[in-house]
């Protein structure tokens, strides 16, 4: 019993530590967090490519670079013209509703001017980002040679390569899922006469594939624009194709998503949710990866954890009782 009671008192302190570590300890070094992950996916594909770690990295930097800038540039180019056309749309509806909406002009500034030091402070961060995966690259081995040296580091490395798994499961489930709504959706702007319809198409699964987000973040405010240019059977096929991949998910998710994490789906919403709740923004990842890294954690002390005492009778009891 008293053995029991000192786990139940360990879980509770790991409990604890990791709340307290992703509220306060993870936005402090998310940069060098996210960079650590990096460089460890990297050393997983280094053995596949048999290349040397630090040009991997160099080489993984420059297209990361050149494929958000490409994304940023194409989204611009592809937005330009529909922009337009929606200006001449809004500004109309915007003349109508003036005085309800006459508070704009004043509070927009002060909102912009509040949202500048977190735009620098996001920009100060990628950069950190972008030097530790260098560095970090560059160090890898002698940096985890000093990790083993800290406390508590063999439980944590351990339930480290299982969470790793995990997500490594999270990712090809989620790369499938998007696989097949981006299909679904290159096939329904195409029918739809959508400019650059497998780019949009593309970047609709990658916000599928966000949590939370799901393609309603993409369809809903675009059916809004439609309707208030009264394009209503444009809006209906939007409508019906917003249907389509909901469902699709709602199918492939569960079975994909548990064989990933190993998490029920209903456990993962409520991870984001609660996440969402404690975290903010940033609760949408640190949420579930806080529920991994604590049932990972958990099964460390259970293992490791001494076995119950044998309540077989002794000898001496034995010759007592004879």
């Amino acid at each position: 019993m008293k053995r029991q009671t000192k786990l139940y008192f360990q879980k509770t302190g790991i409990l604890l530590a990791v709340y307290l570590a992703l509220r306060f300890l993870l936005p402090i070094i998310l940069p060098f967090f996210l960079a650590w992950i990096t460089v460890g996916f990297l050393t997983i594909l280094q053995k596949k490519i048999h290349m040397r770690l630090m040009p991997l990295a160099v080489g993984f930097l420059v297209v990361f670079i050149l494929l958000s800038g490409s994304t940023v540039f194409c989204g611009c180019y592809l937005l330009y013209e529909p922009c337009c056309n929606l200006l001449p749309v809004c500004q109309n509806y915007f003349v109508q509703f003036y005085e309800y909406l006459s508070w704009i002009p004043q509070s927009l500034p002060g909102q912009l001017m509040d949202t500048m030091p977190s735009v620098i402070s996001c920009m100060f961060g990628v950069f950190l980002y972008f030097i530790s995966v260098l560095l970090f690259a560059k160090d890898w081995g002698r940096f985890h040679q000093l990790l083993r040296k800290l406390p508590f580091a063999d439980p944590i490395l351990k339930a480290g390569r299982r969470i790793t798994q995990s997500i490594k499961g999270w990712i090809k489930a989620q790369f499938k899922i998007m696989l097949v709504i981006s299909a679904e959706c290159a096939v329904g702007y195409y029918f739809l006469h959508i400019p650059g319809f497998p780019f949009w198409a593309l970047i609709t699964g990658l916000v599928d594939a966000l949590p939370v987000f799901g393609t309603g973040t993409v369809f809903l405010p675009w059916i809004f624009l439609v309707l208030l240019q009264k394009q209503y059977s444009f809006a209906l096929w939007l409508g019906l194709l917003y249907a389509l991949t909901w469902l699709t998910r709602e199918l492939l998710e569960p079975k994909l998503m548990g064989d990933g994490l190993g998490l029920l789906p209903i456990c993962f919403l409520m991870s984001v949710i609660t996440g969402l709740q404690l975290f903010g923004t940033l609760g949408l990842f640190t949420g579930p990866f806080g529920v991994l890294f604590i049932r990972e954690l958990w099964r460390e002390l259970e293992t490791t954890a001494p076995p119950q005492s044998s309540c077989a009778p002794s000898s001496a009891d034995e010759g007592m009782s004879s």
